[in-house]
């Protein structure tokens, strides 16, 4: 049976390896290549700017109901009102 007792090591004599040289090499290179890679495909991608954000247009009439905005279509409550509905004096 193994000890777990703590190792002592010297600091002196414990240096890097040429292990360890070579895969921080080989990430490096990696790195780099995928880079490379990824900026050759971006370059092949073509954008349309011909009209991808107008929107198409429709041959009913617009109506509050079917607008793309719900929030425009509702009235907005102001901070002196409490209901939603706008209310209506009656002159005298």
């Amino acid at each position: 049976m193994t000890s777990l007792a703590p190792v002592e090591i010297d600091p002196n004599s414990v240096r890097p390896g040429w292990v360890a040289l070579l895969i921080v090499l080989a990430l490096g290179a990696a790195t780099v290549l995928l880079w490379r890679n990824m900026s050759k495909q971006l370059k092949k991608i073509k954008f349309d700017d011909g009209g991808a954000d107008d929107p198409v247009a429709s041959s009913a009439p617009a109506s509050p109901a079917s607008s793309a905005d719900p929030v425009a279509a509702e009235p907005i409550p102001t901070a002196g009102t409490t209901s939603s509905t706008p209310t209506q004096t009656e002159p005298k």
